[in-house]
């Protein structure tokens, strides 16, 4: 017979499921992910909580509050996007504050990986090495004097952070 909790964490998991592959689809396309969609998943797992009772609510807050803090500093120093920042506070919310740990966890680790892959599919891998190095070096002048400085690197993190999240809820388990 499955209760209501039981019944909540499951409605937790496929709201949690439909927002990353919404979310997923609308960075690869149209390299955003919108507002609607991670302000309503913050509230679907806010209200879901609630209905769990307050322990619930206490989890999915802090969850909420744990990972979107955590990105907004990545986003003070222009790492992530906006659209990024809130999508984690929303995982947070529905995966609450013990599991976004482990999944912020497995996203940076996602993102770092996804990260050298574009780089090495740019091919541009050793000039990037190389600008690296010399950056390093600041005592060294560049021979026009003028440090090169290269386009960076774009990564669908929302891609990073919905594997890192499916990562957490499979190695980590879903009580």
């Amino acid at each position: 017979m499955m209760t209501l909790a039981t019944f909540e964490n499951k409605a937790a998991l496929v709201v949690l499921a439909l927002l990353l592959t919404f979310a997923v689809y609308s960075e690869i396309k149209h390299s955003r992910i919108p507002n609607w969609l991670t302000l309503s998943g913050m509230g679907a797992g806010l209200v879901l909580g609630y209905l769990q009772g307050m322990p619930a609510f206490w989890l999915s807050l802090g969850g909420l509050l744990i990972g979107f803090g955590f990105l907004f500093l990545f986003y003070i120093f222009g790492g992530v996007g906006g659209g990024d920042v809130k999508l984690m506070g929303a995982a947070g919310a529905l995966m609450g504050a013990k599991l976004i740990q482990p999944a912020l966890f497995y996203t940076a680790l996602v993102g770092v990986c996804l990260a050298f892959m574009m780089v090495i599919w740019r091919k541009d891998w050793w000039a990037r090495v190389g600008g690296g190095l010399r950056r390093l070096a600041f005592w060294r002048q560049e021979a026009s004097g003028q440090p090169v400085i290269m386009e960076p690197v774009m990564v669908p993190y929302g891609l990073a952070i919905a594997i890192g999240c499916e990562m957490a809820m499979f190695l980590c388990g879903v009580n």
